[in-house]
């Protein structure tokens, strides 16, 4: 279970890459809010799997 200081780490991470990603010229899919969970859902997932890699936790 990840400590609560973790927890944080990544949700500010998640926050800071999100407007990153649209600065670059990245944009969401057309659709509705659904579609737009469902991606940001799968952003979160990539982007733990990111940080687990980088820190080596996937061995």
């Amino acid at each position: 279970m990840a400590t609560p200081t973790a927890d944080l780490r990544f949700e500010l991470l998640a926050a800071r890459i999100r407007p990153l990603l649209e600065e670059q010229g990245y944009r969401l899919p057309p659709g509705g809010d659904h579609i737009r969970e469902l991606v940001l859902a799968r952003v979160d997932i990539a982007l733990k799997n990111l940080v687990e890699i980088f820190e080596g936790r996937t061995w």
